[in-house]
């Protein structure tokens, strides 16, 4: 019998990530953690088209940092998403219309001997990426971030039974410690709350190039463990500065930070016509808890701004 391929599998993982949304859900009165594709509240097409394109409002309106740091999927991207991936979801409805406190969008990847993607390239490695969480800003719900960690962590530590051998990452810019202290508590609550042996830890970074030259900020990878020991508690710091060459110092930053825990030869791959390069790291030991981000401003300047809304007067009707 032909073996079942990855990606089929992964459809498993739906029931997963559904089954954690209610648990999570029931610690509150009235909100609701769901998988997109599964909830019945959007399973009509007009309220499914409706609630893609809020998502996308949603990203516009709470994504309010350095435009650097993330791509605002526009309404195409999420309904391309929505086909492929698990889209999880926070919610409550106010008078029939739908509040979106939290979303992520969680990918799967399988690394092959012709497939690789650039920005993780593990030979031979499947995994999944949690990406895009984002929380709605100055919400009088609390921790949604947190519990959404907590659906996809718990759900994809289940899964392991079903489908070992997967690893689950997480990548941010390295200026962004909004976003790695996202991922430094959403580790940190599992841990305190449920599993003492979930960590995230830093495993690697990537570069990406044209014509020789760095085009964007240094990214960070991370990788959560299920199975895992605090090894050390230690304390590294990056500490950028503004300068002509930003996004090299920010490199050699990371090299000087990093050079200790042996930072592999970098692999390459084009992305388009753009050079990725990937570095793992030999130790990866690294607890996201022990490192700190000092941007010295290195943050400031790029600030985003928003598109004109698109609101409906009307929604869910």
């Amino acid at each position: 019998m032909m073996k079942e391929s990855f990606f089929r599998r992964c459809e498993n993982s739906y029931q997963m990530f559904t089954e954690e949304c209610k648990r999570v859900s029931e610690e509150f009165s009235d909100v609701k953690f769901c998988v997109l594709q599964c909830d019945p509240r959007f399973q009509n097409m007009k309220q499914l088209a409706e609630i893609i394109e809020d998502i996308s409002e949603f990203y516009n309106e709470n994504w309010l940092g350095n435009a650097d740091y993330i791509h605002i999927p526009d309404t195409k991207t999420v309904w391309e998403n929505y086909l492929k991936y698990p889209i999880i979801m926070a919610y409550r409805e106010n008078d029939e219309e739908i509040d979106i406190l939290g979303v992520s969008t969680i990918k799967y990847y399988q690394n092959t001997a012709n497939t690789v993607n650039p920005y993780y390239a593990v030979p031979d490695k499947r995994y999944f990426e949690i990406t895009g969480i984002l929380a709605k800003y100055n919400s009088d719900i609390k921790n949604i971030g947190k519990h959404i960690y907590e659906v996809v962590l718990e759900a994809l530590k289940k899964y392991r039974a079903i489908l070992p051998e997967f690893d689950v990452i997480f990548v941010a810019d390295c200026r962004n410690y909004m976003s790695i202290n996202g991922a430094s508590g959403g580790a940190r609550y599992l841990r305190e709350s449920i599993d003492p042996k979930i960590f995230g830890k830093i495993v690697g970074f990537y570069t990406l190039k044209n014509n020789d030259k760095l085009i964007e900020a240094p990214t960070f990878i991370a990788k959560f463990n299920f199975d895992d020991d605090y090894h050390q508690n230690r304390e590294i710091a990056f500490e950028f500065h503004d300068s002509p060459n930003l996004f090299q110092d920010m490199l050699a930053i990371i090299e000087e930070s990093l050079g200790n825990e042996g930072i592999c030869i970098g692999v390459e791959n084009y992305d388009g016509n753009d050079i990725v390069t990937y570095y793992e790291l030999e130790n990866q030991s690294i607890n996201l808890d022990d490192i700190s981000i000092i941007p010295n401003g290195t943050d400031l300047g790029n600030d985003r701004q928003p598109w004109p809304s698109r609101k409906r007067v009307k929604k869910y009707e």
